[in-house]
């Protein structure tokens, strides 16, 4: 999970948590949910990754090809700026060399 913040000029930002349940990030389906802000909380309390299309926090799933380069969204809530901003943070994404 990767929260991320998108949103144009002219509106407010949003906080988005991408979500791939392959666990890895390439080409594949991610899964787009307004991101629940964590003010305070301890390692107990951290929530796991949502993964329910039926929650009201869901915007939408992302459908990637990297090596086509290629996208496809399915949803209705997010404004194609935001969807190019989380595409590309996706085709640009590395995975930090360790686990903090």
């Amino acid at each position: 999970m990767v929260i991320l913040k998108v949103g144009t000029e002219n509106e407010t930002e949003k906080h988005v948590e991408i979500v791939t349940e392959r666990g890895v990030w390439g080409s594949g389906a991610y899964k787009i949910f307004a991101a629940k802000l964590l003010n305070k909380f301890y390692h107990k309390d951290v929530p796991h990754e949502p993964t329910d299309s039926n929650d009201p926090n869901f915007l939408g799933e992302i459908s990637i090809d990297t090596e086509k380069e290629k996208w496809e969204y399915k949803g209705t809530k997010l404004k194609m700026p935001e969807l190019k901003k989380i595409v590309d943070f996706i085709f640009d994404y590395n995975a930090p060399d360790a686990v903090y």
